[in-house]
């Protein structure tokens, strides 16, 4: 099947469900026909489709609770949200795989949750660090400004660049990006991201001695050319000295598209 028609089968098989966490709604989508859960948490794209070959690769395997982030005050609303789909699911723990903006929400919930997570995948993702308030700060307040159709084209070429798919693939998702951005995200969820991923940097601040009685295990999972830079990369190894860590020689933000054998192989081996 062509990208299209495994996206279409991917929506038609497992439909959004809903649920209201303190008067926000949820969405999440159940998949899977594993026994073991595995809860898959997007990064700043915030919809729970865009790896929908990720999840039809591990479906054999896991139970799959894919959630999609409702507009939110702070990150511990979201930590909060996804442990409400655990209870609504009946899922007591789970492993728990972060990616990007997700790695930072899954940082939050091991810490707030702890007895929910069974084993903590953070990939391509960063801790949080006073030397990035700054720079978050500049940034979000010049993309205020820009009119919602300039933002709009901006985030597609980003979500299209950061994807970094094979030539072959990349006019699907350029139409995927488009799509997303011109139809299915708000100017106001995206400047809620903005402003959640500036309150990671200003208000938390993570040490190794955090996870000193959590019994799980932490894989890192990381790009030699990625967003984070080699300084930030070793803050995260640094703050998880536990942690299983796996770099890909220049597989950029999202290897799990633009290397897809080579993630799954990387999973297989922690999750096995």
């Amino acid at each position: 099947m062509t990208h299209e028609e495994r996206l279409r089968d991917f929506r038609a098989r497992f439909p959004n469900k809903s649920l209201t966490v303190r008067g926000t709604e949820w969405h999440y989508r159940v998949c899977g026909e594993g026994a073991r859960p595995l809860a898959m948490l997007p990064g700043g794209e915030l919809v729970n489709d865009l790896s929908f070959d990720l999840v039809a690769a591990l479906a054999p395997r896991f139970r799959i609770i894919y959630p999609a982030y409702p507009q939110a005050n702070a990150l511990a609303d979201l930590a909060d949200g996804i442990a409400a789909i655990l209870d609504a699911e009946s899922v007591p723990r789970a492993t728990v795989l972060g990616t990007s903006f997700g790695g930072a929400i899954a940082q939050c919930m091991v810490r707030k949750h702890p007895a929910r997570i069974e084993r903590l995948i953070l990939s391509n993702c960063g801790v949080p660090l006073a030397n990035q308030v700054r720079k978050r700060r500049i940034a979000n307040a010049g993309l205020a400004m820009l009119p919602w159709p300039v933002l709009q084209r901006m985030l597609a070429r980003s979500i299209v660049k950061l994807l970094d798919a094979p030539a072959q693939d990349r006019a699907f998702w350029q139409g995927y990006a488009a799509d997303l951005v011109g139809t299915r995200l708000t100017r106001a969820e995206v400047m809620s991201n903005l402003r959640n991923q500036l309150e990671y940097h200003e208000r938390y601040r993570f040490a190794p001695s955090d996870l000193a009685s959590w019994p799980g295990q932490v894989c890192i999972i990381e790009s030699d050319n990625d967003l984070f830079g080699p300084e930030r990369r070793k803050a995260q190894r640094d703050t998880y000295p536990q942690a299983q860590v796996y770099t890909f020689a220049g597989g950029g933000q999202s290897p799990a598209v633009s290397r897809p054998g080579e993630y799954l192989e990387v999973l297989g081996r922690f999750l096995g």
